[in-house]
């Protein structure tokens, strides 16, 4: 294929998330991909300016590939795919036999590095991995808080799950920046 061909694949663009909830604003996993992303480098920054160390260029290639494996299965849908352990691991397991495709037309070094970058992730051990697991949560809540505002109240309680489960993460490195980041939401 080469890095052309690799560069011209563009389905995560159009692999809607949520599929089984009506949406007022469909989602594609690049978006989502994109925000999670963002809110990463902020995460970076904040976490940066309170004296921790992350590597900030890591964080944010792992979060542009920490869904890439979606190309291949699409979103599953999170009550199916936490059903179980069995299943839990099952689809992590075919992810990991499947995530090597989603890098052909790559040098192996760039392959080798983004599948290491999708593993790493998917751990959630470092704190560059933490990071990107926590700017996921996040992108999801403001997906939802979207969602709410506009009147879908289908969003409602995943929006009241997730932010419970950010304010009670563990991370030393979140507890250093949850208030500033949380701020807002007291408000609200």
């Amino acid at each position: 294929m080469g890095i052309f061909g690799h560069i011209l694949q563009r389905s995560l663009a159009h692999i809607r998330r949520f599929s089984s909830t009506p949406q007022h604003f469909p989602e594609s996993v690049a978006e989502h991909s994109f925000f999670t992303a963002y809110i990463a480098l902020i995460l970076c920054d904040l976490t940066q300016a309170r004296g921790e160390t992350v590597d900030k260029e890591k964080v944010l290639a792992m979060a542009l590939v920490h869904d890439k494996e979606e190309a291949f299965s699409g979103d599953i849908l999170t009550p199916f795919k936490h059903y179980s352990p069995e299943i839990t691991e099952t689809i992590r397991r075919v992810n990991k036999e499947v995530i090597p495709q989603e890098f052909e037309g790559l040098p192996d070094t760039l392959k080798e590095r983004y599948i290491s970058l999708w593993v790493e992730e998917g751990e959630g051990k470092s704190i560059e991995a933490q990071m990107v697991k926590t700017a996921d949560r996040l992108s999801l809540i403001a997906k939802c808080a979207e969602e709410v505002r506009v009147g879908n109240k289908f969003f409602q309680g995943i929006y009241e799950k997730q932010l419970s489960l950010l304010k009670n993460q563990e991370f030393s490195w979140w507890k250093k920046i949850q208030e500033q980041v949380l701020a807002q939401e007291t408000r609200d």
